[in-house]
Protein backbone atom coordinates (compact mmCIF):
# COMPACT_ATOMS: atom_id res chain seq x y z
CA UNK A 1 0.00 0.00 0.00
CA UNK A 2 1.34 3.19 -0.69
CA UNK A 3 1.98 5.42 1.64
CA UNK A 4 1.80 9.67 2.45
CA UNK A 5 4.74 10.83 4.89
CA UNK A 6 3.89 14.26 6.26
CA UNK A 7 7.28 15.51 7.70
CA UNK A 8 7.96 18.62 10.25
CA UNK A 9 11.16 18.25 10.92
CA UNK A 10 14.62 16.06 10.11
CA UNK A 11 14.14 13.95 13.33
CA UNK A 12 10.67 12.79 12.09
CA UNK A 13 12.16 12.08 8.66
CA UNK A 14 14.64 10.05 10.64
CA UNK A 15 12.24 8.29 12.49
CA UNK A 16 9.91 7.25 9.62
CA UNK A 17 13.31 6.07 7.83
CA UNK A 18 13.74 3.72 10.95
CA UNK A 19 10.16 2.47 11.04
CA UNK A 20 9.72 2.13 7.42
CA UNK A 21 11.93 1.16 4.70
CA UNK A 22 12.18 4.14 2.07
CA UNK A 23 10.23 3.38 -1.35
CA UNK A 24 10.48 6.14 -4.17
CA UNK A 25 6.97 5.25 -4.64
CA UNK A 26 5.49 6.91 -1.85
CA UNK A 27 4.51 10.74 -1.51
CA UNK A 28 6.40 13.11 0.94
CA UNK A 29 5.21 16.07 2.23
CA UNK A 30 7.51 18.55 4.20
CA UNK A 31 7.21 21.69 6.08
CA UNK A 32 8.74 24.73 4.31
CA UNK A 33 11.45 25.36 6.86
CA UNK A 34 13.21 21.34 5.75
CA UNK A 35 16.11 21.92 3.68
CA UNK A 36 16.11 20.46 0.49
CA UNK A 37 17.18 16.58 0.49
CA UNK A 38 17.81 13.22 -1.36
CA UNK A 39 13.77 12.85 -1.40
CA UNK A 40 11.36 13.84 -3.91
CA UNK A 41 8.72 15.99 -2.08
CA UNK A 42 5.27 16.80 -3.84
CA UNK A 43 4.89 19.91 -1.96
CA UNK A 44 5.95 22.03 0.96
CA UNK A 45 3.73 23.20 3.44
CA UNK A 46 3.83 26.95 4.06
CA UNK A 47 3.37 28.47 7.75
CA UNK A 48 0.06 31.08 8.51
CA UNK A 49 0.94 34.40 9.92
CA UNK A 50 -2.59 34.49 11.00
CA UNK A 51 -6.47 33.06 10.57
CA UNK A 52 -6.50 34.92 7.46
CA UNK A 53 -3.26 33.22 6.02
CA UNK A 54 -4.05 29.99 7.93
CA UNK A 55 -7.51 29.43 6.37
CA UNK A 56 -5.59 30.31 2.65
CA UNK A 57 -3.07 28.28 2.82
CA UNK A 58 -6.01 25.45 3.88
CA UNK A 59 -7.90 26.45 0.68
CA UNK A 60 -4.35 25.90 -1.38
CA UNK A 61 -3.63 22.76 0.13
CA UNK A 62 -7.16 21.35 -0.53
CA UNK A 63 -7.23 21.96 -4.09
CA UNK A 64 -3.66 20.92 -4.48
CA UNK A 65 -4.21 17.65 -2.78
CA UNK A 66 -7.43 16.99 -4.95
CA UNK A 67 -5.76 17.52 -7.99
CA UNK A 68 -2.97 15.36 -7.09
CA UNK A 69 -5.25 12.89 -6.58
CA UNK A 70 -7.12 13.16 -9.60
CA UNK A 71 -4.05 13.84 -11.96
CA UNK A 72 -2.34 10.51 -10.40
CA UNK A 73 -5.36 8.48 -9.85
CA UNK A 74 -5.12 7.54 -5.81
CA UNK A 75 -8.29 6.62 -4.35
CA UNK A 76 -7.34 8.23 -1.05
CA UNK A 77 -9.00 6.07 0.99
CA UNK A 78 -6.34 3.07 0.06
CA UNK A 79 -3.53 5.32 1.12
CA UNK A 80 -1.89 5.28 4.98
CA UNK A 81 -0.52 8.52 5.74
CA UNK A 82 2.95 8.93 8.39
CA UNK A 83 4.17 11.69 10.49
CA UNK A 84 3.06 14.76 12.05
CA UNK A 85 -1.10 15.52 12.36
CA UNK A 86 -1.33 19.19 13.46
CA UNK A 87 0.79 21.12 10.83
CA UNK A 88 -0.47 22.87 7.99
CA UNK A 89 -1.83 20.36 5.42
CA UNK A 90 -2.22 17.52 7.53
CA UNK A 91 -5.65 17.90 8.67
CA UNK A 92 -6.71 16.66 4.63
CA UNK A 93 -5.32 13.59 5.25
CA UNK A 94 -6.13 12.89 8.80
CA UNK A 95 -9.71 13.67 7.64
CA UNK A 96 -9.11 10.67 5.13
CA UNK A 97 -6.55 7.97 5.90
CA UNK A 98 -5.36 5.80 8.55
CA UNK A 99 -2.63 7.58 10.15
CA UNK A 100 0.55 6.77 11.70
CA UNK A 101 1.59 9.72 14.15
CA UNK A 102 5.03 9.98 14.55
CA UNK A 103 6.87 11.83 17.54
CA UNK A 104 7.30 15.61 16.87
CA UNK A 105 9.74 16.89 19.56
CA UNK A 106 8.45 18.18 22.91
CA UNK A 107 5.05 18.60 21.36
CA UNK A 108 3.39 14.92 22.14
CA UNK A 109 4.96 15.83 25.77
CA UNK A 110 2.87 19.12 25.98
CA UNK A 111 -0.46 18.65 28.24
CA UNK A 112 -1.82 21.61 26.79
CA UNK A 113 -1.98 20.33 22.77
CA UNK A 114 -4.62 17.92 24.23
CA UNK A 115 -7.00 21.05 26.21
CA UNK A 116 -9.65 21.18 23.01
CA UNK A 117 -11.73 24.95 24.00
CA UNK A 118 -15.44 24.59 22.47
CA UNK A 119 -13.95 26.75 19.86
CA UNK A 120 -11.72 24.10 18.97
CA UNK A 121 -14.26 20.76 18.61
CA UNK A 122 -16.83 23.17 16.64
CA UNK A 123 -14.22 24.38 13.72
CA UNK A 124 -11.21 22.14 14.27
CA UNK A 125 -10.22 18.89 14.03
CA UNK A 126 -8.90 16.35 16.75
CA UNK A 127 -4.80 16.47 17.06
CA UNK A 128 -1.87 14.78 18.45
CA UNK A 129 -3.38 11.50 17.96
CA UNK A 130 -6.53 11.79 19.33
CA UNK A 131 -8.40 11.95 15.51
CA UNK A 132 -10.28 8.40 15.30
CA UNK A 133 -8.33 7.72 12.25
CA UNK A 134 -4.76 7.72 14.02
CA UNK A 135 -4.29 3.94 14.44
CA UNK A 136 -0.57 4.40 15.99
CA UNK A 137 1.62 6.78 17.80
CA UNK A 138 5.07 6.56 17.84
CA UNK A 139 6.95 7.95 20.85
CA UNK A 140 10.40 7.65 22.48
CA UNK A 141 9.61 8.42 26.12
CA UNK A 142 6.67 7.35 28.33
CA UNK A 143 6.10 10.38 30.63
CA UNK A 144 3.25 12.99 30.21
CA UNK A 145 1.20 10.67 28.02
CA UNK A 146 -2.70 11.60 28.39
CA UNK A 147 -5.37 8.84 29.06
CA UNK A 148 -7.57 9.89 25.77
CA UNK A 149 -4.10 8.40 23.37
CA UNK A 150 -2.11 6.08 26.04
CA UNK A 151 -4.10 3.07 23.73
CA UNK A 152 -2.48 3.97 20.57
CA UNK A 153 1.41 4.90 21.74
CA UNK A 154 3.94 2.62 20.44
CA UNK A 155 7.48 3.09 22.58
CA UNK A 156 10.47 2.83 20.26
CA UNK A 157 13.92 3.45 21.06
CA UNK A 158 16.11 4.65 18.39
CA UNK A 159 19.53 3.58 18.92
CA UNK A 160 18.00 0.11 18.85
CA UNK A 161 16.07 0.57 15.70
CA UNK A 162 19.03 1.96 14.11
CA UNK A 163 20.68 -1.54 15.60
CA UNK A 164 18.38 -3.08 13.61
CA UNK A 165 18.81 -1.89 10.71
CA UNK A 166 21.34 -3.58 8.21
CA UNK A 167 24.44 -1.57 6.79
CA UNK A 168 23.16 -1.00 3.80
CA UNK A 169 19.71 0.25 4.93
CA UNK A 170 22.07 2.82 7.17
CA UNK A 171 23.65 3.95 4.56
CA UNK A 172 20.36 4.44 2.62
CA UNK A 173 19.31 6.51 5.45
CA UNK A 174 22.18 8.86 5.89
CA UNK A 175 22.02 9.34 1.93
CA UNK A 176 18.50 10.15 2.04
CA UNK A 177 19.18 13.03 4.98
CA UNK A 178 22.51 14.11 3.45
CA UNK A 179 24.76 13.09 6.08
CA UNK A 180 28.42 13.59 5.44
CA UNK A 181 30.14 11.33 8.11
CA UNK A 182 33.29 13.66 7.55
CA UNK A 183 32.17 16.74 8.92
CA UNK A 184 31.21 14.70 12.09
CA UNK A 185 35.12 13.99 12.56
CA UNK A 186 35.85 17.51 14.89
CA UNK A 187 33.07 16.34 17.47
CA UNK A 188 34.96 13.65 18.40
CA UNK A 189 37.05 15.35 20.42
CA UNK A 190 34.75 17.13 22.42
CA UNK A 191 33.27 16.08 25.76
CA UNK A 192 30.29 18.34 26.39
CA UNK A 193 27.66 18.91 23.95
CA UNK A 194 24.78 21.58 24.19
CA UNK A 195 21.76 21.11 22.11
CA UNK A 196 19.93 24.30 21.31
CA UNK A 197 16.56 25.39 20.44
CA UNK A 198 14.74 27.61 18.53
CA UNK A 199 13.26 29.71 20.92
CA UNK A 200 13.24 32.93 19.60
CA UNK A 201 12.42 31.57 15.57
CA UNK A 202 9.12 30.49 17.29
CA UNK A 203 8.90 34.03 19.08
CA UNK A 204 9.01 32.38 22.71
CA UNK A 205 12.15 34.77 23.91
CA UNK A 206 13.49 37.50 21.78
CA UNK A 207 17.16 37.10 20.10
CA UNK A 208 18.93 38.64 22.99
CA UNK A 209 17.07 36.64 25.75
CA UNK A 210 18.35 33.41 24.13
CA UNK A 211 21.52 34.58 23.79
CA UNK A 212 21.95 35.53 27.65
CA UNK A 213 20.10 32.32 28.52
CA UNK A 214 22.76 30.19 27.23
CA UNK A 215 25.57 32.60 27.87
CA UNK A 216 24.55 31.58 31.45
CA UNK A 217 24.49 28.30 30.59
CA UNK A 218 27.80 27.74 28.40
CA UNK A 219 29.68 30.14 31.57
CA UNK A 220 29.25 26.21 33.03
CA UNK A 221 31.42 24.42 31.19
CA UNK A 222 34.88 24.40 29.56
CA UNK A 223 34.61 25.86 26.27
CA UNK A 224 37.52 24.03 24.88
CA UNK A 225 35.46 20.74 25.42
CA UNK A 226 31.93 22.01 24.36
CA UNK A 227 30.42 21.87 21.07
CA UNK A 228 27.32 23.78 20.39
CA UNK A 229 24.94 21.44 18.18
CA UNK A 230 22.25 23.74 16.59
CA UNK A 231 18.29 23.35 15.65
CA UNK A 232 17.48 22.73 12.35
CA UNK A 233 15.21 25.73 12.25
CA UNK A 234 17.57 28.45 14.15
CA UNK A 235 18.87 31.46 12.19
CA UNK A 236 21.25 32.64 15.48
CA UNK A 237 24.93 32.73 14.63
CA UNK A 238 25.94 30.86 17.80
CA UNK A 239 29.77 31.57 16.49
CA UNK A 240 29.50 35.63 16.50
CA UNK A 241 28.32 35.74 20.16
CA UNK A 242 30.78 32.32 20.81
CA UNK A 243 33.95 32.55 19.26
CA UNK A 244 35.59 30.23 21.46
CA UNK A 245 33.17 27.28 21.08
CA UNK A 246 32.67 24.54 18.60
CA UNK A 247 29.51 25.01 16.75
CA UNK A 248 28.46 22.36 14.61
CA UNK A 249 25.19 23.86 12.66
CA UNK A 250 24.57 21.07 10.05
CA UNK A 251 21.20 20.08 9.66
CA UNK A 252 21.08 16.83 10.99
CA UNK A 253 18.92 15.38 13.01
CA UNK A 254 20.91 15.47 16.66
CA UNK A 255 20.71 11.50 17.20
CA UNK A 256 22.87 11.12 14.23
CA UNK A 257 25.48 11.85 16.40
CA UNK A 258 24.81 9.08 18.64
CA UNK A 259 24.11 6.06 16.61
CA UNK A 260 26.99 7.21 14.53
CA UNK A 261 29.38 6.76 17.86
CA UNK A 262 29.96 10.18 18.08
CA UNK A 263 30.03 10.28 22.51
CA UNK A 264 29.76 13.38 24.73
CA UNK A 265 30.23 12.78 28.51
CA UNK A 266 27.77 15.60 29.49
CA UNK A 267 24.97 15.95 27.03
CA UNK A 268 22.90 19.34 28.17
CA UNK A 269 19.75 20.99 26.70
CA UNK A 270 17.26 23.47 28.56
CA UNK A 271 14.09 21.00 27.66
CA UNK A 272 15.25 19.26 23.89
CA UNK A 273 14.31 15.69 22.99
CA UNK A 274 17.78 15.12 21.76
CA UNK A 275 18.87 14.26 24.76
CA UNK A 276 16.73 11.34 25.28
CA UNK A 277 19.39 8.93 23.27
CA UNK A 278 22.05 8.97 26.07
CA UNK A 279 21.98 7.57 29.44
CA UNK A 280 20.81 9.39 32.25
CA UNK A 281 23.84 10.11 34.46
CA UNK A 282 25.42 12.07 31.03
CA UNK A 283 22.47 14.15 30.91
CA UNK A 284 21.93 17.98 32.02
CA UNK A 285 18.65 19.09 31.93
CA UNK A 286 17.95 22.39 32.77
CA UNK A 287 14.15 22.65 32.36
CA UNK A 288 11.75 25.07 31.59
CA UNK A 289 11.88 26.43 35.16
CA UNK A 290 14.98 28.40 33.92
CA UNK A 291 13.23 30.83 32.39
CA UNK A 292 9.71 32.18 33.12
CA UNK A 293 8.44 32.45 29.45
CA UNK A 294 9.66 28.79 28.88
CA UNK A 295 7.62 28.08 31.95
CA UNK A 296 4.81 29.91 30.50
CA UNK A 297 4.58 29.31 27.25
CA UNK A 298 5.31 24.95 27.64
CA UNK A 299 4.18 24.53 31.25
CA UNK A 300 7.02 22.56 34.02
CA UNK A 301 9.31 19.95 31.50
CA UNK A 302 11.68 18.61 33.68
CA UNK A 303 13.65 15.05 33.17
CA UNK A 304 11.61 12.29 33.83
Amino acid sequence: MKSVVIISSLRMLFIYLLLNRYHKDNYFIFDSDIIDLNIKVIKKLKKGKGNVDLFINSLKNYFFFKRFLWENKLNIYELNAFGADHISGSSFFLKRCSFYLIEDGTENYQLKNYKRSLKNRLFSVPKFGMHKNVKRIYLTRNDNIPDCIKEKVELINIHQLWQNKTKEEQDEILFLLGIDKNKLENLKHKSIVLFTQPLSEDNVLTEEEKIALYKTIIGNYDQEELVIKTHPRETTNYRDHFPNVEVFSENYPSEILDVLGIRFEKVVTIFSTAVYVYSKENIIFYGTKIHPKLLSRFGRIEYE
